[in-house]
């Protein structure tokens, strides 16, 4: 199979498993198979990277996107949304906030050096499956902007979780916002890690202030 038979399989696998998080709403609380999405596309993105694909994985390139004061206004965007919608949930939607520490709960919060090298991963692994791989791949199939849309969308559907109707559409909401900005920071700069070091941010910023919200 070449290699643009192998990202498409694993473009629909990434699809299947990102819908995996609505099957509790069918009474299967065991079965979230969302996860899955990065295993797939980390693997398929090295699997049928071509050799000039390498450049996007080089931390060189973080250096001379930060000399673009655009580009550095992408980074800090996610970060400040995050705190936006911190700033309307604390105020409008308490719950939100509840919801949210739920669903990451699986972070250290005793130990910093820990937590912030959870992060580095998380973002890490998120930015290269699904922009570096999906994103990418999917690029060459649709125009850009939907392209980036149906990215964000999917990417926004594996951090799905159970909750009001209204907690979780405002969760997903901010998560697509975010994920179109860290597509656009990897198309504007062709680099995984500038789009990485945003996503880091993001959540850094995200996870602190959760913490001080409790």
């Amino acid at each position: 199979m070449n290699k643009k038979k192998l990202s498409f399989t694993a473009m629909l696998l990434m699809v299947v498993f990102s819908f995996s998080g609505f099957l509790v709403l069918f009474g299967d609380n065991n079965v979230n198979l969302a996860s899955i999405t990065l295993l797939v596309g980390i693997v398929f993105y090295f699997v049928t990277r071509e050799p000039e694909e390498k450049e996007a994985m080089s931390l060189k390139a973080v250096p001379k996107a930060l000399k673009d004061w655009k580009t550095d206004l992408l980074i800090l965007i996610p970060a400040v949304m995050d705190i936006i919608c911190y700033a309307f949930a604390k105020m409008f939607l308490p719950e939100f906030l509840e919801h949210l520490s739920g669903r990451t709960d699986f972070l250290s919060s005793g130990q910093i050096v820990i937590l912030i090298a959870e992060l580095v991963i998380a973002a890490l692994g998120e930015e290269i499956a699904w922009r570096g791989f999906f994103l990418n791949r999917l690029s060459g199939y649709l125009p850009f902007p939907p392209a980036l849309l149906i990215t964000a969308t999917l990417f926004s559907l594996c951090h799905f979780s159970t909750g009001g109707f209204i907690v979780v559409l405002y969760d997903l909401l901010f998560i697509i916002v975010n994920a179109v900005f860290y597509g656009l920071i990897y198309k504007r700069s062709n680099s995984i890690c500038v789009s990485t070091l945003s996503h880091f941010i993001a959540n850094l910023v995200g996870i602190f202030g959760l913490f001080m919200l409790k």
